[in-house]
């Protein structure tokens, strides 16, 4: 059985306290999350029977982008939801921190300008006033301060910088080659269409092409599909894999072939404003349209939160039991219905008794695991410093600079560097990541940044970082299953499900679109009027 003390340690209070580097006493630091060690000891945990039980009409399982886009559609339609969360912070994957001279990511930290199909997305940033109308041809238009400022990405290859993320004048005549034919392919996927008449990838990955020609990629590994085109170099492999690591936490021999492509193949949107850039970038990442979202909600939002059990009542509605953290207790709420936005292997957990099949039909997904390290520093002498920094053939992706996107620089800034453990042994590099500590760590991070920047030891004072052990679903060869395509949405008849492991796309949109289709289903549940779908 847990402790009260266990569940205290671990969750809103980071795992250690702050700690300084042996060899290195001005840098400190502490791993500041998740809550997995809580998390692992969900089956070994038991409500006492009798307790009071709290009143809500909806309640949401995590606070997530599927979870809070789920309460801004409840929202819309009249019903204020209760969202209970297990961190101490709300946004899962797209959280963002806010202690230091510039607010920034702890997870996602740039949107791309959503496809024309991606109805759901586009609706929110308009309502954010990041989306402003669209062009003649109905093409979307956006706010030019959220667009990434130039310089935009550069890239450590070979003893040197170079813009952008291909050096082409450094590289050989053979690896030029496999380059241009390689974006060649590219834009072939971006135009293609199968038998059924739709895109060869889209974005929702729902509007993709279900021809079996296409289909047939999920068959095989990236890896694969690269030897069978006779792409050999070692600059064109590391730039795939640095694609795919980036989204999906995976190397190229452990990623499915359609995934991979359909990464360089779904989006292309093209538009004059967009040739500058097409990332939208904010200090915080994607933590900033969640907090404006936020700011919008009239829901409840309790941290702290962990749902062992969710259940339908045999009079109707729901049942929702978890632990109360902060007040050490046990507590239930009855609601009339339920969002349930966790990941697969943590609702297979919560759901129990008549929805065991329902359960066990939910998709079986690998999920990677990922850090994400911000590190306080004095900002380098560098007035051409990019947004996005990337190191040739770094174990790491790479850093952010949270305060690029501000008017004026500041002397400090934070730099935000992300690492995928895309190893196939992902249940080895969790436990090495469960075990590791935070001195590992932050040596790790700063070891791998000082051979591009031998000043970051002097120029940093503070390294936190994150574990993010099951950071987003890895889209392995067959994943997209029998019947692709089809999100299980509905678990019974008042619980709906709302994750992107529902498709196996961790993106925005993906999230996005999931959480508002739930809430949808929930409203239709309860007779409430929501006029047209807005999926």
């Amino acid at each position: 059985m847990i402790t009260r003390r266990q569940l205290l340690q671990t969750v809103g209070v980071g795992w250690f306290a702050d700690q300084a580097l042996p060899d290195r006493p001005s840098i400190t630091g502490r791993i500041v999350g998740t809550s997995c060690p809580v998390g692992h000891q969900l089956g070994q945990v038991a409500g006492p029977p009798g307790t009071a039980a709290e009143q809500a009409e909806v309640v949401i399982v995590g606070s997530g982008a599927s979870g809070l886009s789920a309460a801004w559609r409840l929202e819309d339609v009249g019903i204020e939801p209760l969202i209970l969360e297990l961190e101490p912070r709300i946004g899962g994957t797209c959280a963002w921190g806010t202690q230091g001279t510039v607010p920034h990511p702890w997870g996602a930290h740039y949107l791309p300008v959503p496809e024309r199909d991606a109805r759901v997305t586009q609706r929110l940033l308009t309502e954010l006033g990041v989306m402003t109308g669209t062009d003649a041809a109905g093409r979307p238009q956006f706010d030019e301060e959220r667009l990434c400022h130039a310089p935009e990405q550069r890239l450590w290859f070979r003893g040197g910088w170079h813009e952008g993320l291909v050096p082409y004048g450094a590289l050989s005549r053979h690896e030029r080659a496999e380059m241009e034919r390689f974006r060649a392919l590219q834009h072939e996927l971006q135009t293609a269409t199968g038998r059924d008449g739709r895109d060869h990838f889209a974005i929702p990955c729902e509007q993709s092409s279900t021809d079996p020609a296409v289909l047939a990629l999920d068959r095989m590994t990236m890896a694969e599909w690269l030897g069978r085109h006779h792409f050999e170099s070692e600059f064109l492999r590391w730039y795939v894999e640095y694609g795919t690591r980036d989204d999906f936490g995976a190397n190229l021999d452990d990623v499915s072939a359609w995934a991979a492509l359909h990464y360089f193949g779904a989006r292309k949107l093209d538009t004059a404003q967009l040739r500058g850039s097409r990332y939208l970038v904010w200090p915080e990442g994607l933590g900033w349209p969640l907090q404006q979202l936020r700011r919008r909600l009239h829901a409840r939002v309790r941290s702290g939160a962990l749902v062992i059990a969710v259940a339908p009542r045999a009079k109707g509605g729901v049942e929702v039991v978890y632990r109360d953290v902060a007040q050490a207790r046990w507590a239930r709420v009855q609601a009339r219905a339920a969002i349930i936005a966790t990941p697969a292997f943590i609702t297979r957990r919560l759901l129990a008794g008549p929805l065991g099949k329902a359960a066990a039909a939910l998709p079986r997904r690998t999920s990677s695991p990922w850090i994400v390290a911000n590190l306080h520093v004095r900002r380098p002498a560098d007035p051409n410093a990019p947004w996005d920094t990337m190191i040739y053939g770094s174990t790491g992706l790479g850093y952010v600079d949270a305060s690029h996107q501000l008017t004026q620089l500041r002397d400090d800034t934070v730099l935000t560097y992300y690492r995928s453990y895309g190893t196939r042994q992902v249940a080895k590099a969790r436990a090495s990541l469960r075990h590791a500590s935070w001195t590992t760590l932050a040596s790790e991070v700063l070891d791998d940044l000082a051979g591009v920047h031998p000043e970051i030891v002097d120029q940093c004072r503070r390294v936190d970082v994150m574990i993010w052990a099951h950071g987003m679903p890895r889209p392995r060869p067959g994943f997209l299953g029998a019947t692709p395509f089809r999100a299980q949405a509905l678990l019974d008849r008042h619980i709906a499900w709302a994750h992107v492991d529902q498709t196996g796309f961790a993106i925005f949109e993906e999230a996005n679109l999931h959480g508002v289709r739930a809430a949808e289903h929930v409203a239709d549940s309860l007779g409430a009027e929501r006029g047209d779908s807005w999926v």
